[in-house]
């Protein structure tokens, strides 16, 4: 195992059914047996403060202590670590961010973050995205973004001046139900309020950079949905790979 790939679903994920990480670990398990897929499985419904503020962390610190079980060296055989990289869709990507800064605290270097639709903050300096990297303890953070995506729509993301007055207080609302969570999903990274600059879906154009936002059409489930899935785990493939 060279790559451990942690996958973490949004909420309202049925636990019966086949979810995009189940998929990603058969996909991944064909596509190169050398990356290992954990998944962390977990039932959430729309509750943004009660997620960001409590079930979330919780989450991160058992996940971040199931990675660790990986970074134990039996003495049997030569050992070498794998390198960390976490890809999580909505919700689950503050879990991801608060797993990633548990483990950064614990002086594990993470190789990599990929967060798909993502509800997290989108500004670098405040989610410590650039601290981390500034530290190097942080590899590449990339995320996969939609300006479609009707369902992240905090901080005003996507406002426009066109739009009437009953249009801004109905965003203004929804941007306040859904507060804590962020819009990173739907504006790429931002610093100090303005968008870095984004790459093309061509990744050799974009495999030297650090820090780059790819943007799909459809929405803030876009990449998971069947017709789409196989070219988001195989792009996932390639940034991590």
């Amino acid at each position: 195992m060279r790559i451990l790939l942690t996958a973490l679903h949004g909420i309202l994920t049925g636990q019966t059914d086949p979810s995009w990480p189940d998929r990603l670990d058969a996909w991944m398990f064909e596509r190169d047996p050398n990356v290992k897929v954990l998944k962390k499985e977990y039932r959430a419904g729309p509750f943004p403060r009660w997620n960001c503020w409590v079930k979330d962390r919780l989450l991160a610190r058992s996940l971040s202590n199931e990675i660790e079980l990986f970074f134990t060296d039996s003495g049997k055989h030569e050992f070498q670590f794998p390198s960390i990289w976490l890809v999580a869709h909505s919700n689950g990507a503050v879990i991801a961010l608060f797993t990633a800064g548990i483990l950064i605290e614990r002086g594990h270097r993470i190789d990599g973050l990929i967060l798909t639709g993502a509800a997290c903050e989108a500004d670098i300096d405040r989610n410590q995205v650039l601290e981390w990297q500034s530290r190097g303890m942080l590899g590449a953070a990339i995320g996969y973004c939609s300006m479609d995506d009707k369902l992240l729509n905090a901080d005003g993301a996507g406002d426009r001046t066109s739009d009437n007055v009953l249009t801004k207080f109905f965003r203004s609302l929804w941007g306040k139900m859904l507060w804590p969570y962020g819009s990173l999903g739907r504006t790429g990274w931002l610093l100090q309020g303005r968008p870095l600059a984004s790459s093309l879906e061509d990744s050799s154009k974009s495999g030297s950079q650090r820090l780059f936002t790819r943007w799909f059409s459809g929405g803030h489930s876009t990449y998971f949905t069947p017709k789409n899935m196989t070219a988001t785990f195989e792009q996932i493939y390639r940034d991590i790979a």
